[in-house]
C-alpha cells in the first residue's frame, strides 16, 4: 500500500495511507485523493495547514490543501482536491510505461502541524520522549516538508477508469494483453509481436496515428506461422477457419490505414485519426491476448 509519512525531523508522528484516487471536472479537472490517517500510538496530531503537491516526470501536476484536520484516531479520512489541467493529465498518461500495470506519482507534503502525547500515555510511546518534547497533554508545532518526496503507486486501470473517464466525454475501460503464464515457449515466440504492440502504444501517445497502424500490422506479421499458419495449433477446423477470417480482416484494416513509405510520400488507402488508432490498438490487444491464451490451452490439451 502507498503511505506518506508525517515526519517531525527524524520521528514519524503518523502516516497517510492512500485509499482512493478519482477525478471530477470536464472543463477544469481536479484530482481527488483520499487518505486514511494513522497517528503513531498515543499521539494526537492536527494538520493545521498542509498542502500535497503531485509531480510526475519532472512536471508539477498540481497541489491541494487541508486545514485544521484532526487525525487523533485511525478512522479519520484526509482528502486533498488537486486542481490540474487536461494537458497535465495527458502528460501522465503518455508517460506510463508500455505494458506496466502500475506507475508512481511523486507526492510531497509540506506545511504546519501540531502534536501532543496523550495525557497519561507511557513516555516510551509516541516515538520516544526527548528532552525538548512537551510533557504529555501539551501541544508542539512541527513543520512538514524539506525531506525526500513520497511516491503514490497507482494502477493503470484505476487511472483510466477513475481519472480519465470522469474528466472526458469517453468512458475508459483499460485493456491489457495477457500472455499465458505457464507456456514460456509461446511467450518467447510472441515476443516480437508484443514489442511491436508496445511501439504502437508509444506512437499513439505521441499522436502518430498512421504509425500505430504500421506497428500493429507488423505485430500480426511477426506472429509465428504468419501469415497462413498462425492458427495451426487450433484443433477444431471450423473454429480455426473463423478465427483465420477474423485475423485476415483485421490485417486488411491495418494494412489500408498505414503509412507505407518512411517519408510519408505513399500513405494508406484511407486517412486515419486518433479514434481509429485507439480502435486499432484495442482490437489488437484483444486478438493477441486471447489467441495466445487459446493456443496455450490447445498445447496443454495436446501434451496431456
Amino acid at each position: 500500500m502507498t503511505t506518506l509519512d508525517l515526519r517531525d525531523r527524524e520521528r514519524i508522528r503518523g502516516t497517510l495511507e492512500l485509499t482512493s484516487l478519482a477525478a471530477i471536472g470536464r472543463i477544469a479537472p481536479r484530482l481527488l485523493l483520499r487518505f486514511r490517517a494513522r497517528p503513531t500510538k498515543s499521539v494526537h496530531v492536527v494538520l493545521e495547514d498542509v498542502s500535497l503537491t503531485i509531480r510526475f516526470n519532472q512536471e508539477r501536476i498540481g497541489a491541494g490543501r487541508t486545514l485544521h484536520t484532526d487525525i487523533s484516531h485511525d478512522l479519520t479520512d484526509v482528502n486533498f482536491e488537486v486542481p490540474t489541467t487536461h494537458r497535465l493529465l495527458r502528460h501522465i498518461t503518455d508517460g506510463i510505461p508500455s505494458g506496466a500495470s502500475k506507475f508512481q506519482l511523486e507526492a510531497h507534503l509540506e506545511g504546519l502541524a501540531r502534536w501532543r502525547l496523550d495525557p497519561g500515555a507511557p513516555l516510551d510511546q509516541g516515538g520516544g520522549q526527548l528532552v525538548n518534547d512537551p510533557p504529555p497533554g501539551e501541544w508542539a508545532i512541527f513543520t512538514l516538508g524539506g525531506g525526500s518526496p513520497g511516491h503514490l503507486q497507482i494502477s493503470r486501470s484505476e487511472w483510466f477508469e477513475q481519472v480519465l473517464g470522469p474528466t472526458r466525454n469517453e468512458h475508459y475501460r483499460y485493456l491489457e494483453i495477457a500472455l499465458p503464464r505457464e507456456d514460456a515457449a509461446l511467450r518467447t515466440e510472441w515476443g516480437r509481436a508484443v514489442e511491436l504492440l508496445a511501439n504502437a502504444e508509444k506512437a499513439y501517445a505521441l499522436g502518430d496515428d498512421a504509425a500505430v497502424f504500421l506497428h500493429l500490422r507488423g505485430a500480426l506479421d511477426a506472429l509465428p506461422g504468419a501469415k497462413k499458419q498462425i492458427l495451426d495449433g487450433i484443433s477444431n477446423r471450423k473454429k480455426r477457419t473463423q478465427l483465420d477470417t477474423l485475423l485476415n480482416e483485421a490485417g486488411k484494416f491495418l494494412h489500408f490505414g498505414r503509412h507505407i513509405d518512411a517519408d510519408g510520400s505513399t500513405v494508406g488507402t484511407y486517412p486515419v485519426d486518433h479514434l481509429d488508432a485507439a480502435f486499432a490498438l484495442d482490437l489488437l490487444r484483444v486478438l493477441l491476448s486471447h489467441l495466445s491464451l487459446m493456443l496455450a490451452a490447445e498445447r496443454l490439451r495436446t501434451d496431456n
